[in-house]
């Protein structure tokens, strides 16, 4: 919520500044960052389509109007001012100009694919568990002990 927002848990309107999860995801090296609009569904499914398939870790930010307690940003706020990245000249592989989008507010906002890369997963590092998915990977013959002798 913007400053100074009121609702029934800061009846006297919100006193931090409001969180950008877009730069979070961005700074926090996430591979596939997007945001959409719920008042447009099918952009918004093929950003979803498109995180569920990206090999890695995928956000997608998206703005749904709450129709009971935000009167002021409504769907048709949101239709007024929201525009598509990809009907830009905007290059979701650049992550610095990425960074810059995320804090575009106000007269327009985008929505769209801020950020993608193709890297190795996390998964796909650990050698010893390439072949095996993690949840048959036998742990009986796993010690410990020396590991937390070493934090102690």
């Amino acid at each position: 919520s913007q400053r100074g927002f009121k609702t029934k848990s800061t009846p006297f309107g919100a006193i931090p500044p409001p969180l950008n999860p877009l730069a979070h995801a961005l700074v926090s090296n996430g591979t596939f960052v997007a945001r959409g609009f719920a008042g447009d569904p099918k952009h918004l499914q093929s950003l979803m389509m498109e995180g569920v398939k990206h090999r890695g870790f995928s956000y997608i930010d998206v703005f749904q109007p709450c129709v009971t307690f935000n009167y002021l940003n409504t769907y048709d706020w949101f239709r007024q001012r929201v525009y598509k990245l990809e009907e830009s000249e905007h290059d979701y592989t650049d992550r610095k100009k990425a960074l810059e989008k995320s804090f575009e507010w106000g007269d327009r906002i985008p929505i769209g694919i801020f950020y993608k890369e193709e890297r190795p997963t996390y998964h796909e590092g650990l050698s010893h568990l390439k072949e095996v998915p993690l949840t048959r990977t036998p742990v009986e013959d796993v010690n410990i002990k020396p590991l937390l002798e070493k934090m102690m």
